[in-house]
């Protein structure tokens, strides 16, 4: 087990070229984990709790980062598909699924092994989508924080997407403060929020190097700007959340200003039989697994042991 879990193995999907890592004893564990994370985070959320799973030794887990996102920023040579005028790559939640189910083919989860999938904000979309529209099918799924229903989007996001020019345009180092704003935003205490971490989650998208801050500005701004309603009301028309086969629990903290409770008690009903639980933490906000990372521990080792 690498002790910083690095993503040191790649492949290529949809145009992207996807960094991801695959620890713990293949043969001895009782089952494999896959950890999909939201925006605008990047597999580093995981990290802590990945390494809890796997210091136990009876899991088998996978980490990667989603298109556009931490380490996958890279395309392949002959994709490079335009954005309007804007951007180049498609990070939407289309993408994102058709690469979730791409990546368990690719490293054979796609057959008698099942995954229990852990996913956090728009990677709850990504995850759902990926087992309705395109056959994925998991051991069980535990949703953090994620709003699976429409409207989408905060009063920050909404203005980001509708003004995606202006964002681009801001100067590094006001950008740079929007950055880090929104990422202590997602705390419960803001004030309190660990220096450390705030560092490990702007560096996908700030760099003192003007060369570089650049096309990690766009890219912030991209999966922003490319979260689109649409691809969450196609699921909604198309195919019942309750066609979801697995078990499914939904955590949220009580302090999560991005996504009000109602939305992920909407989405509980949608799940119908395969909602099993509905867990509110205590002195956490929307990056519930940083702000409260032994309760989180806690109750995915409860729901990983159940199912």
């Amino acid at each position: 087990m690498s002790s910083d879990l690095e993503l040191s193995r790649s492949f290529s999907s949809n145009g992207w070229i996807i960094r991801y890592g695959i620890f713990g004893a293949e043969k001895s564990h009782n089952q494999t984990v896959v950890f999909v994370h939201g925006t605008p985070w990047s597999s580093a959320v995981f990290k802590p709790l990945a390494k809890a799973l796997l210091s136990t030794g009876g899991y088998r887990v996978v980490l990667y980062d989603l298109a556009g996102y931490g380490q996958s920023q890279d395309f392949t040579e002959a994709s490079l598909t335009q954005d309007g005028e804007l951007f180049v790559g498609d990070t939407s939640v289309r993408t994102q699924a058709s690469i979730l189910a791409a990546l368990l083919q690719h490293i054979q989860l796609d057959q008698n092994e099942h995954p229990a999938v852990v996913a956090h904000d728009i990677a709850g979309t990504i995850a759902i989508r990926a087992s309705l529209l395109h056959g994925c099918e998991y051991r069980s799924l535990l949703l953090l924080a994620t709003n699976a229903v429409l409207p989408w989007g905060d009063g920050f996001y909404k203005l980001a997407r509708s003004e995606a020019k202006i964002f681009l345009q801001l100067p590094s180092n006001i950008f740079e403060a929007v950055v880090r704003a929104v990422i202590r935003s997602a705390s419960h205490a803001p004030k309190e929020f660990s220096h450390v971490w705030e560092d490990i989650l702007a560096e996908p998208w700030v760099d003192a190097d003007s060369s570089i801050a650049g096309a990690k500005q766009n890219s912030f701004v991209r999966q922003i700007a490319q979260a689109n309603d649409a691809d969450v009301a196609e699921m909604l028309d198309q195919t019942p959340y309750e066609n979801i086969t697995c078990p499914v629990k939904i955590m949220w903290g009580e302090q999560d200003e991005w996504i009000p409770r109602e939305k992920l008690e909407r989405l509980a009903g949608l799940l119908k039989d395969s909602f099993k639980e509905f867990v509110v933490v205590p002195d956490a906000g929307h990056l519930v697994m940083i702000d409260q990372p032994e309760r989180v521990a806690i109750e995915t080792f409860d729901w990983l042991r159940k199912n």
